[in-house]
Formats: C-alpha cells, structure tokens, sequence
C-alpha cells in the first residue's frame, strides 16, 4: 500500500476553519493522511537573525501560525474522517507544547532541515509511531550518520530536494534507486515538484509513501502555495497509488484479460457454415465463412479440425463450435438433481430459454435482459410456472450510457429508471404467474459525489420499487468492470467500507463470489468474512471462479485455490444461485454443463 499524504503546512493562513476545509477536501480525496507544521514561535529565530530569507520566513511563520489547541482539534476531525493524521516538529521545545496531547498523532516527520537534529528525532521515535524524516539539503555522509544515530526502526526515510519549487530537470529521481539497493528499507519521497506527475514516477520507482502539500489555489500568497497541489491532484494520485501495483504487474507470459476476451468475441470472428452440413460430411474451406461475432471455432482452432468429419448437422449460418467434431458432454442425473435440491440456475436470454430449458431441466433461470429487450413488449405468460426465476438488469441504457438513475444527466437518469421501471413490471408479472419472489439484480457502480450519497439514494430508491412488490438487489462488484470493451475502475458495492453502509441500510445484496474474490486480490479484506458480514443480507448468488483482478468467470476449481472457502460459504444460503462461468452459453451451453457436473463433486 502507497501512503499518501496531504501536507496541511502553512497553507491554512493561520484560519483553523480553512484548515479544516483542507482536511475535509484531503480525506474526500482518499488521502491515507494529513499532516501538520508546528513550530514553537518564541523558539524558532534567534532575534539577531537579519538575513532578507529569515525576515520573510518568520513573518510567514507567525502569520499562520496554529496553537497546539487549534491543532488537536483538527487532528480529532481527521479521525472522525477516518484518515490518519501527523505533525513536522522543528524542535524538542515544539513537541513538549503539546503534552499529553502527543498520543492523539498518528505519525511524525522531521523536516530535511532537523535530519542531524539527533534529539529531536529519537524523541519523536519514543513514542513508538511511525516517523518519516526527509533528506533534503544534506550530503550523503551526513545521511549515514543520522541514521546510525538513530535509536529505534521505526522510520521511513524520504527523498526529498529542498527546492521550492523542483524544476523537473532536478527532481533527481535515481536517488530512489539508491536508497532502495544501499539501505535495503522502505523509503518514500517528499515533494515539492512543480509538476505533480513525477510523483508517480516515484510510486513507480517503489516509494511507499507520498507527501505533498495541499491548496485550493496555487496562485494564492503563501510560501506553499506553488507547490502545493489541488484536492483533484490528490485525488488522481490516490487513484495511481491504488493501482500501482497493477499497474505495473505483467512480467510473465502474456494473459489476455476479460475485457480484450470480450473483445476478441465481439470484433473477432469464426467459422459459420454457408450451407448446410450433414452429420459425417467432411468440412471444408469452401463450406464454411470466417464471420464475426466470434463465438465458435476461430482461424487457429479450426486448423486442427478441417477435413474432419462433422458428428452433428449444421444449418446454413449456424456457428461452427468444437462440439461439431469433439462429442459433448452429458448432463449428468446427479447434477441435475444436486441443483434442484441447491436451487442452482444458470443466466438465459429471452431468445434461447426454450432451448435452455429443454437442454437443462434444473428448474431455476436467471434472465439476462439487454436494453432492447427491456424496451420492447416483455411477455411473461410465455414462460413456465413451475421454475425459479430472477432477473438481471442491463449494465447498458443504450449503447453509449450505462445505468444510472442518478445521473446528472437528465435523459440518462431517465431512461435508466423507465428500464427501472419495465424490468420491474417484467419481475411482477412473472411472480403473478408463479407466484414465487423474482428478484431483480443490479450493477449500481456511478458514484457521484460521495458513496455515503450513493447508498442513500440507492437504499431510497430501492425501497420505493419494494412498494411495489419487488425486490431489487445491488450485486457484489469487481474492482474493474469491462463496461465498453475497456476496463474501468468501480467505486461502489465492492470493498470493505460498503459492508458498513450495506449493514448500516439493512439493504439485501446480491452476491457474486467471483466478483467477491477478485477484490480480495486487490483489497485488503477476507472474502470469506465479508460473506459472513453480511450473511443475512444476502438474498441471491452468483457463483463462479476466478483469478487475480481479471480473471472472471473461470470453472470452479480452476481459479485461486483460497476461492473454493469463499464459493462454499455461499453454497450453504438457501436461495438461487446462478452460474456464471465465462461463456457457458456457447456451443449448447457445453460450460454449463461442466459447471453443473462438477458442483456436486466439490459441494
């Protein structure tokens, strides 16, 4: 994890209410923390001092300067905001200012300036909190003493160049590789930069701590100003440290992930049959045309199988899948009674379900509904009474918007709650007709201004849609989506922080375990106590393997082995539980098949 932090500094002016805007707008940026300056003022210059630098920094000083009071009123406002919260100390004098008060800081920094101030430093390391001391303005001899001078471990050393600002061309940036092959510690990087981009260059280089003052308005007077950097920057900082682990992963075999995989199926092509094929006929170049979608047999898989007989017919424009040459597996009558008993279902489109249904006698469907289908006439007098069903939304209001009730763009929200809507008179009718629950799942991912704001608009809107006698339940998310053949960063209903808001709403969920134990590889929590969390909130499954960040939908078993605690711990809620591996529709549903057949087998 990088740490980032928002330096207060001096760019409060002295006003303890903007410090506390600044504090505000830091933990709304995702900060892991804020820090202060303090500096005892009748300690800070000697009254002879008469240099043009000295007059103009002590002015600066008392000007914005904040009591230890102000400060750890502040400090308690940070932590109310859930981020951590840390002070520069100058001097000895400047800590004892703040007597019993000390243990209310999270952390400590000694500025370039204090680095052989030995004093100062291990006073500050006493307290057995971390303590961060920058490097700037000192030659490497000086570096090595300090730190032999040191009395505990407990510290992270920070490049730093003490210029005010740091041309790009001075950052000095190798000084970082430096510090990572001589000393063998973490180290992190204190910046003054012009530009806030070299940051990532140093989350790039392996600093594990960022810290950079923040403003309003670098145009503002003030000493700090200039090189400070807005709440947006650090907010774009936040997103690259959070990924940029991710980021730079990759060294190995190339894998190509979900996005490019949907990609490749929607852009690629495959091989249809221009004409109708007969069971043991040969198949030949001149039968077949190589088309997109790609959702058969490709140029490279096909190779292996021109010239073969075909074991089944083809009809002209029917898709040529490995089934045509390889036999298919059986539906077995264990599987088949396995998910009765567990309420297993598999995902169907509205065209396919009477051939889904034919194929897979388990009795438990989940319609997979696209924009056009909601917008069109939804008939549920055509469908049987005796199955379980449930539905899930569109991602998709049209091919360029995703769902979002809450947009600020009018027609956007509005489409997105007339499909709302439709969905949900589709769901009614189908309960009408069964007289089973239909519930309706949806991915709720835009967060607007706040995810406190997300989850009470959501909850609200939920509960008006309940009224009408339907349940609608947010899925679990992935860290990333691949909205648009591109892979975009969620926000919502898929880390530790919603648990609370999902309990604290009392909002039924459904979860999806692959999606589940992908954020398990990316954030820091336990899938199998997430699900536990919030057990009795949980009204619908979807269950998969999976892989890393981007690993969706594989077969069970053939994911992450710590996945199969998390997919078990699902397996025992009694209600739906649907089938989500990667393109088990295709060639007849064959990867349903093997889902269905291997479930009994691992539960």
């Amino acid at each position: 994890m990088i740490k980032i932090i928002a330096e207060i500094g001096i760019n409060h002016n002295g006003d303890v209410a903007r410090a506390l805007a600044l504090i505000s707008a830091a933990a709304e940026s995702g900060v892991w923390g804020i820090k202060f300056q303090y500096r005892n003022l009748d300690n800070a210059y000697a009254g002879e001092a008469k240099e043009i630098g000295d007059e103009m920094l002590s002015q600066e000083i008392k000007r914005n300067y904040l009591s230890p009071v102000s400060i750890i009123s502040l400090v308690k406002k940070a932590h109310e905001l859930n981020i951590h919260a840390g002070i520069s100390f100058f001097d000895e004098m400047d800590v004892d200012d703040f007597l019993d008060s000390i243990d209310m800081f999270d952390f400590f920094k000694a500025p370039s300036v204090e680095l052989c101030n030995r004093g100062l430093i291990n006073k500050m390391l006493a307290f057995g909190k971390p303590v961060f001391i920058s490097l700037g303005c000192h030659k490497e001899d000086e570096i090595e003493r300090a730190f032999l001078s040191f009395e505990s471990d407990n510290w992270i050393a920070l490049h730093c160049v003490s210029n005010y600002p740091v041309s790009l061309v001075n950052a000095k940036l190798g000084y970082l590789k430096h510090m990572a092959s001589k000393w063998g510690r973490p180290f992190g990087y204190s910046s003054h930069d012009a530009s806030w981009e070299v940051n990532l260059i140093a989350m790039s280089m392996g600093a594990c701590v960022i810290e950079r003052h923040i403003t309003f308005d670098k145009l503002a007077a003030g000493l700090d100003h200039s090189t400070s950097s807005t709440p947006d920057e650090f907010r774009q900082m936040v997103c690259f440290a959070e990924s940029m682990q991710l980021l730079l992963a990759g060294n190995g075999p190339r894998i190509p992930n979900q996005g490019e995989m949907l990609n490749l199926q929607n852009l690629g092509r495959s091989y249809y049959a221009q004409q109708d094929i007969s069971a043991g006929e040969r198949i030949t170049h001149d039968k077949l045309v190589f088309r997109s979608p790609r959702v058969g047999l490709g140029e490279s898989e096909m190779n292996h199988f021109f010239d073969k007989k075909a074991l089944q017919d083809l009809s002209e424009g029917q898709v040529v899948s490995r089934s045509v040459f390889i036999p298919r597996e059986r539906l077995e009558d264990e599987a088949i009674g396995f998910a009765k008993n567990h309420k297993i279902a598999i995902p169907v489109r509205l065209h396919d379900f009477s051939n889904m249904e034919q194929k897979f006698p388990i009795g438990a469907f989940e319609f997979h509904l696209s924009y056009g289908e909601v917008l069109s006439t939804l008939d549920a007098g055509q469908f049987g009474v005796n199955n379980l069903y449930s539905i899930h939304l569109p991602d998709y209001i049209n091919s360029t918007q995703l769902m979002d009730p809450f947009s600020l763009d009018k027609q956007q929200a509005s489409t997105s709650l007339n499909i709302l809507q439709r969905t949900v008179d589709f769901a009614d009718a189908l309960q009408q007709r069964t007289g089973r629950n239909v519930p309706v799942v949806g991915s709720f991912s835009v967060v607007h201004r706040n995810i406190k704001e997300f989850y009470e608009q959501h909850t609200a809107m939920i509960a008006e849609f309940r009224e009408q006698g339907v349940s609608i339940l947010p899925q679990w998310l992935p860290p990333i989506a691949w909205y648009f053949g591109g892979s975009v960063t969620l926000e919502a209903v898929n880390q530790q922080r919603d648990i609370d808001y999902i309990l604290q709403h009392n909002l039924p969920i459904c979860m999806d375990v692959c999606h589940l134990c992908m954020g398990e590889s990316v954030f820091d929590f336990n899938a199998v106590n997430m699900i536990n969390s919030v057990l009795p909130l949980i009204q619908h499954v979807h269950i998969a393997d999976a892989e890393g960040i981007d690993g969706e939908g594989l077969h069970f078993g053939e994911g992450d082995p710590q996945n199969m605690a998390a997919i078990a711990g699902v397996m025992k809620i009694d209600t739906m539980k649907v089938i989500e591996v990667w393109q088990g529709h295709l060639d007849d549903g064959a990867g349903f098949v093997k889902a269905l057949n291997k479930l009994p087998k691992l539960f």
